[in-house]
């Protein structure tokens, strides 16, 4: 990529990429398969797996969702070239310890040259508007490999006039070079749908100079354990810490945002009950400080680590929402399975093992391998059980993942029924699900 004719070669072919893909008549479809907490409302909490472009689709066509959205945020692959992975930490009942094992969890080598790339976020971004209230924000998250190729585009799509910000995020997180600066931020870009976007002004700390009162008339001033301050209007520049690896809210997934990052950017551009998405959506950042600011969400990621890693954040939080996924569950061959054993009356569930085709499933770590040959627990990152499956949607009773006191045993707690089918659904630390459906005649 060399001049501007490239970029808009690029913008032309991701413009008829994104006319192509809203004017097919037949198109993926996705099905809610499982849903997690008591939701209430017209709009459904919602996680999908899948490729952004096709979901949005379906958001315009199936669910007549244009013009909804208050607020996007996307954090899409930075054009880095490099492979990221997932680290987690193995548990099993016969281990004295708990070594980190890491997986991969998406490439972003295969994005192709600079045009494939652009091609790839221009298609996206025209969805994104289709989304789009009049009122609504757009934030792209990007770094130095493509935000200014990328700011190019997004003047077209949104028009240079409804540029907001351009805001820094700044970390100390990261390695150092003899050969540049140190490369230490991040840049977010922030558009406007239209002139009448919302924006809520966000304020923060200014320390007087040596931290000392200035006693100025009509100017209120506050003191904590650092010094003497004034509240001002935000700035553009943000400095936040990475999610670092003693976090309570790190979940070992690469690239992981910091919640402290989104509460900013969803405070800022969205109102309690506005519908705000995120069509890259990773470990789910996005969707849990929503969940928490009241915001209703809509996220979207093709892997299936993001998944699970979304799905048992959310259930932590105690954040209602549903997972959506082309096709209905439907069992999964002998080469993904979980045992388990149901007790006599129906109440109870207990998971025995967990087995899957390492080779299929792309097991290479020779010590991951040794640990769930001795114990296929240890791969499972979250499972739930609903008592009374309708033969169509999961409705977990409850979700128990590794850090759950009881992990291998679920209760109905009183949700059992008399005769009834028996949903269990698994995740796996490797981004694979596993659903089965057992008959429970109680007695």
């Amino acid at each position: 990529m060399s001049s501007i004719s490239d970029i808009a070669e690029a913008y032309r072919e991701g413009k008829k990429l994104y006319k192509e893909v809203l004017s097919r008549e037949v198109y993926p479809h996705f099905m809610m398969t499982e849903l997690y907490g008591e939701n209430k409302g017209e709009i459904l909490n919602t996680v999908a797996e899948g490729d952004s472009l096709e979901y949005m689709d379906h958001l315009i066509k199936d669910k007549h969702m244009a013009k909804r959205f208050q607020l996007i945020y996307v954090d899409p692959p930075f054009f880095s070239k490099s492979r990221y992975q997932a680290s987690f930490c193995v548990t099993s009942r016969d281990m004295k310890r708990s070594p980190v094992i890491k997986v991969d969890a998406y490439d972003d080598s295969r994005s192709g040259n600079m045009h494939e790339y652009l091609k790839m976020i221009t298609a996206r971004l025209l969805m994104m508007k289709e989304l789009l209230k009049e009122t609504g924000c757009i934030c792209v998250h990007l770094d130095w490999h493509a935000v200014h190729y990328v700011k190019i585009i997004m003047d077209e799509i949104f028009g240079r006039e409804n540029f907001i910000n351009e805001i820094i995020w700044t970390y100390k997180s990261g390695g150092s070079s003899r050969k540049s600066f140190s490369r230490k931020h991040d840049t977010l870009l922030l558009y406007g749908r239209s002139e009448k976007y919302k924006f809520n002004p966000q304020q923060e700390k200014s320390y007087n100079r040596d931290l000392k009162p200035y006693r100025f008339k009509g100017v209120e001033e506050f003191c904590d354990e650092k010094g003497w301050y004034t509240k001002v209007n935000m700035k553009d520049v943000w400095n936040i810490d990475m999610v670092g690896r003693t976090s309570k809210e790190r979940t070992g997934y690469a690239t992981q945002k910091p919640e402290k990052l989104m509460e900013r950017i969803i405070r800022a551009c969205s109102d309690e009950g506005d519908l705000c998405g995120d069509f890259f959506a990773g470990s789910g950042s996005f969707g849990v400080v929503c969940g928490r600011e009241k915001r209703r969400f809509v996220m979207c990621d093709k892997g299936g680590i993001a998944l699970a890693d979304e799905i048992t954040r959310l259930s932590k939080e105690n954040i209602s929402f549903g997972v959506e996924k082309h096709s209905k569950i439907s069992d999964k061959s002998d080469d993904i399975c979980a045992e388990v054993e149901i007790s006599s009356n129906g109440s109870e569930v207990r998971l025995r093992d967990y087995r899957f085709n390492k080779k299929i499933c792309g097991i290479s770590d020779s010590e991951f391998i040794k640990y769930i040959e001795t114990d296929g627990l240890c791969a499972v990152k979250a499972w739930s059980v609903d008592f009374d499956f309708d033969g169509n949607v999961h409705r977990a009773d409850r979700l128990l993942d590794g850090s759950a006191r009881d992990f291998s045993i679920c209760n109905a707690a009183g949700r059992a029924v008399e005769d009834s089918n028996i949903s269990v659904v698994c995740y796996d630390v490797l981004g694979n699900s596993a659903h089965m459906v057992k008959y429970a005649k109680r007695r």
